[in-house]
């Protein structure tokens, strides 16, 4: 999911809230109702016998953990591309590619001693060289003030806690620099809401011939614990890619039978990630969701047309589903009757209780209302509506196609604007072992399931199981 900080005073941030109307906001104790997996109507069945959460994961553990970080317009997004096309194709879907511009990224990698290597931002204004710079690692308290920095900083790369502001760990960077610093590494910080900090790009308003790389908070925390044990050597490279494409995949199944109404429904989810983090949940969930659900559907006749789509570069601005939506003609989405977004619905994370049905202005539509509907049938309070406006759903929503985000999380009952993901989402933790639930994938694959079925599914009144 494309991180997006909550604000009512910034212009442009994201705000997050509840209508009496339109959603209830539900307090973080509460405990999730599982899926019984029973239902009266036999098209439930037809979908929830079959789905297997395990399966799932073994797409979760592909794109996270043979492929890992799957950043936008990088080579290894592109493998992740490939691997979606060749699951699709093999049960039997008609497949495309399409590619769009993104821009420039900055890389870094970090290597120790041992082989081990890390994934983390370079600053464009610092050293950018596959020529790598070998020092020793000294962290170094504040930093701030140039009488942080004693003499033996000189010729090593100093870690460093990244300071608040950007106008203050760009003296942070100076002093280390002036200092005699052979690199510089910032150690990103834990969030307001308890989130831990993902790597980022240092930005900086003067060049530095030495590298400076922005680290994941995790990865700051776990280099001060090798230090504890003795000296590090570390090797720093970095990479400017340039001249990159991202892409979308697209599988379709087309409609069959004499009740085919001519309307089609999408379910997407995006495949990249950010730098540094492997994506299990953020988003191999939602990727490995899609998959399983498609191998499944494989074999219905359905009344419309069915579109699994695997989005590129989503944490670099949605900007994927954006491309997708932009070369649609009007004809062709007034022919999208809902889109289901599945985007983090696999976190083990205990806050995050519910699984929710978000749409953009909060309103509920024909993808929140089959959704809520396969959940009573199920007999599972899990799923609730509700409103977030920072996924792939968006752009569809700004066309007017009814849309909306399925994404595990709590939300505190005594302030709505407050609400629970995971903590190591973009994160080097947001891995399967440290933050994937079997049960909330099955759950997921029960109720999306169910409730795309609800919409694609050839009439036949009266089925009952």
């Amino acid at each position: 999911m494309k991180k997006k900080f909550i604000s009512i005073a910034l212009a442009g941030a994201l705000v997050f809230s509840a209508s009496p109307a339109t959603f209830t906001p539900v307090d973080a104790k509460t405990p999730v109702v599982v899926n019984n997996g029973k239902s009266d109507s036999a098209h439930d069945q037809k979908v929830v016998a079959r789905v297997e959460a395990e399966r799932a994961i073994e797409h979760i553990k592909y794109l996270s953990e043979t492929i890992g970080p799957r950043v936008g317009g990088l080579e290894s997004e592109k493998e992740a591309a490939d691997y979606v096309a060749s699951q699709l194709k093999s049960y039997g879907y008609d497949v495309e590619y399409q590619y769009f511009p993104v821009a420039d990224q900055y890389i870094a990698d970090v290597t120790f001693a041992d082989g081990t290597s890390w994934q983390l931002g370079a600053a464009p204004n610092g050293k950018i060289s596959d020529e790598a710079v070998s020092a020793e690692v000294v962290y170094v308290e504040g930093g701030t003030h140039a009488g942080d920095f004693s003499k033996d900083v000189e010729g090593k790369i100093v870690l460093l806690t990244r300071a608040n502001s950007t106008t203050d760990y760009r003296l942070q960077v100076d002093h280390a620099v002036n200092a005699g610093a052979a690199g510089v590494i910032l150690q990103s910080v834990v969030g307001g809401r308890g989130n831990y900090g993902s790597t980022f790009n240092p930005s900086l308003t003067q060049e530095y011939d030495v590298p400076v790389y922005g680290a994941a908070y995790i990865q700051g925390v776990w280099l001060q614990e090798r230090l504890e044990e003795g000296p590090v050597e570390l090797q720093l490279t970095a990479t400017h890619y340039t001249d990159l494409e991202s892409v979308n995949v697209i599988g379709t199944k087309k409609a069959k039978g004499n009740n085919a109404d001519g309307k089609e429904v999408i379910l997407s989810a995006h495949m990249d990630s950010v730098v540094g983090a492997p994506g299990a949940n953020d988003n191999a969930s939602g990727t490995g969701l899609m998959l399983e659900l498609a191998r499944v559907f494989k074999g219905y006749h359905t009344d419309k047309d069915l579109k699994f789509i695997a989005f590129g570069s989503e944490e670099r601005g949605l900007l994927g589903s954006r491309y997708y939506v932009d070369q649609l003609s009007q004809a062709e989405r007034d022919k999208i009757e809902a889109v289901f977004n599945p985007d983090m619905v696999a976190t083990n994370y205990e806050a995050a209780t519910h699984l929710y049905a978000m749409t953009v202005d909060g309103n509920e539509n024909i993808v929140t209302k089959s959704a809520t509907a396969a959940g009573a049938r199920l007999g599972n309070s899990a799923i609730l509506p509700g409103r977030f406006g920072s996924s792939d759903h968006v752009p569809f929503h700004n066309a007017g196609i009814p849309s909306a985000l399925f994404i595990w999380m709590g939300i505190d009952s005594w302030d709505p604007l407050i609400y629970h993901i995971e903590k190591v989402y973009h994160t080097p933790q947001d891995t399967i072992e440290d933050n994937i639930s079997a049960e909330r994938m099955q759950t997921a694959l029960d109720i999306i399931g169910a409730g795309l079925f609800d919409v694609v599914r050839k009439d036949v009144p009266g089925l009952k199981r």
